[in-house]
């Protein structure tokens, strides 16, 4: 019989990339796996930097909130894997634009950092990025647009679409 605390966070399995093996390593042992299922990627459930562990599912006076893995570690604040390889994947994409000079390609790639760390440079990050897109056109722009929607905070998706 499966065993949940009144309010807290489940432990959680990751891969490399991101995909969730379990969200409640605690009950579901049957889930994990050393690799991915989906891309083969080894799996982690643990900060690679400070070892916190990956939160998974939320349990609040009962309830279950099933997890959606998080870009950074909420004790640490390092960016997880997969974090960090769609922001260079989309750094990649944005360096392979033809239109805009390096300054631009520069810009535009630190408004990607800013679009995937939700903070004051948020809405600037937005505007550049939109402006950027347009001056890219739309098949390159709706290519890059969908690696950034990725990698994006809540607060730059809400800004993006706005």
């Amino acid at each position: 019989m499966p065993t949940y605390p009144t309010t807290g966070y489940m432990s959680a399995e990751l891969c490399l990339n991101g995909h969730v093996i379990t969200g409640d390593t605690e009950n579901e042992p049957e889930k994990t796996s050393k690799f991915c299922g989906e891309c083969g990627a080894e799996t982690i459930r643990s900060c690679p930097k400070c070892g916190a562990p990956l939160r998974g599912d939320h349990v609040f006076e009962g309830s279950i909130t099933w997890m959606t893995p998080s870009s950074y570690c909420y004790s640490c604040g390092t960016a997880f894997p997969w974090t960090t390889v769609k922001i260079a994947a989309a750094k990649e994409h944005a360096a392979e634009i033809e239109g805009l000079d390096d300054a631009e390609r520069k810009q535009l790639q630190d408004a990607i950092e800013d679009l995937a760390a939700s903070g004051p440079r948020t809405d600037l990050a937005a505007s550049r990025f939109k402006r950027f897109m347009k001056k890219a056109g739309v098949a390159v722009g709706n290519g890059l647009y969908k690696v950034v929607l990725e990698v994006a905070s809540d607060a730059a998706k809400k800004a993006l679409m706005g």
